[in-house]
């Protein structure tokens, strides 16, 4: 269903179709810049809730996502009447973080998980969560999270409330395989490993991005130049190599436009020029390899295209608002 909410499902298809998709060139586009994005600030919570239940969540970090892996449950956007049904291996995604509601059933009285469970939200280790109203049992997985907001507001803005990524719905069987091993890790005598519920939250996340991504149809920004077969090519090649002198005549050629006619519809998709663009990808590619890099600030430099340190620092800081130096020691 869709609603007004923003809720996005994700359709089946069949294996040839989502086969073709994740070969095309917007979903080559779409995991390049999602290879980019970075995590901090997590917090994870298994719950094991037996009905009746309901909870509101305060929708204070840049992303949320909740994985049914058992039971079921319902999810709603808070002061919305619209719902979306979960079932085993069904998660859902918010990815920004709305105030929003976990059910039992409709019509619960919600009431904030901070009132009922002293969790500090602040360190990043698991923790459990354990609610005993007699009836049926939902264990969920929850995962919140800040990323480079930067990066994820040029992808999609606004983005979908909400995404629904179903079990067995196609391209799944990766999403299943993770949530497989969050039970299995759940299940330990010695308890939640924060650090495999890290990475399995980050796949799950960018996995149902990426296919909510690839469903939306956009008629301007990043998405609609990603879809725009004469954009694609002249994109991937300044993601590709971020440290060429690209000109604006080798550009449209790869578009099979004229310069002025590329130009003009690059900067219509995208509201930048191709030189603003690249310096953009730039810094992206830079600020990723400062926080996870040992590389010098002159190796990055030249790395993603500029002739010097001294450059580079300037058009960093203009952008980032800190010295490669600061940003890369705030490792977050």
């Amino acid at each position: 269903m869709t609603s007004r909410i923003g809720i996005k499902p994700l359709q089946r298809a069949s294996e040839s179709t989502s086969l073709d998709a994740e070969r095309s060139p917007k979903a080559r586009l779409i995991g390049q810049v999602l290879d980019t994005l970075r995590f901090q600030g997590w917090f994870f919570c298994i719950s094991d809730l037996r009905a009746p239940w309901a909870f509101k969540l305060p929708g204070d970090r840049l992303a949320a996502l909740h994985a049914v892996l058992e039971g079921e449950c319902i999810a709603y956007l808070a002061g919305q009447k619209d719902f979306v049904r979960l079932s085993a291996g069904d998660i859902v995604l918010l990815p920004r973080d709305d105030v929003h509601v976990v059910a039992d059933r409709p019509g619960r009285q919600a009431v904030s998980v901070e009132a009922v469970a002293a969790i500090d939200r602040s360190d990043r280790i698991a923790t459990t969560f354990t609610h005993d109203g007699g009836g049926s049992l939902t264990r969920l997985l929850t995962a919140s999270f800040t990323s480079n907001a930067a990066m994820a507001k040029a992808i999609v803005s606004p983005p979908p409330a909400m995404v629904v990524l179903r079990h067995g719905s196609a391209g799944s069987d990766r999403i299943a395989a993770m949530l497989t091993l969050v039970k299995q890790e759940a299940s330990q005598p010695g308890g939640v490993s924060s650090a495999v519920l890290r990475r399995a939250a980050e796949i799950l996340f960018i996995q149902a991005l990426h296919r909510a991504l690839m469903d939306v149809q956009a008629d301007s920004g990043w998405l609609a130049a990603a879809a725009d077969d004469r954009l694609t090519g002249a994109l991937i090649a300044m993601h590709t190599r971020p440290e060429h002198r690209w000109t604006l005549a080798e550009l449209s050629e790869l578009a099979y436009l004229s310069r002025t006619a590329f130009f003009n519809r690059f900067q219509a998709h995208l509201g930048q020029t191709p030189g603003e663009y690249l310096q953009w990808w730039r810094l992206q590619l830079a600020a990723q390899k400062l926080k996870e890099s040992r590389e010098s600030i002159s190796e990055i430099a030249m790395a993603v295209g500029y002739e010097s340190a001294s450059a580079f620092a300037r058009a960093f800081k203009r952008a980032m608002g800190h010295s490669p130096n600061n940003f890369r020691s705030d490792r977050g």
